[in-house]
């Protein structure tokens, strides 16, 4: 990916609300919570779980094997939704709705590390009753920090 600008837009671009942000985060919750039902068919099927009930009407105990090959395909899908529109046009659906982007300080796109990052921060960010959301309020730039880790911001445009 190139590091140019997705939009054409500005760096000067001013931060965007943490109510975006989290309007944004929910919304896209919905969407990989539908990607994750169609991996998770996907993947019980080809590991060969055709029916989540025994013949005893319980459910089908699945071996850690299983689980943690269900557990990267999820990891998997729910990250290449997010790098993909995050190093394409700095913008997930959720973030389009609520006019923001993710990007460099130069208003370049994010890089596939840096999106990786930002990925695996958000989880912890979110611990703690957010405290890794509600740190912007406190930063001088109003970085979150996922944004702090990834070396990126998240801009209202």
């Amino acid at each position: 990916m190139s590091s140019s600008n997705p939009s054409g837009a500005s760096a000067s671009l001013p931060p965007a609300p943490l109510w975006r942000r989290l309007a944004a985060m929910l919304y896209d919750s919905f969407l990989v919570f539908a990607i994750w039902i169609v991996v998770g068919f996907a993947v019980l099927y080809a590991l060969g779980v055709n029916n989540a009930r025994e013949t005893s009407g319980e459910l089908a105990q699945l071996t850690p094997l299983q689980n943690n090959v269900l557990f990267a395909a999820m990891f998997i899908s729910a990250y290449l939704f997010f790098g993909f529109f995050w190093t394409h046009s700095g913008q997930t659906l959720g973030m389009q709705a609520w006019r923001i982007r993710v990007q460099n300080a130069d208003g370049s796109a994010i890089s596939w590390g840096q999106s990786l990052q930002r990925f695996c921060t958000a989880p912890f960010a979110l611990l703690a009753l957010g405290i890794g959301y509600l740190w912007m309020l406190f930063d001088r730039q109003r970085r979150t920090v996922p944004d702090i880790v990834s070396r990126s911001q998240v801009v209202k445009i």
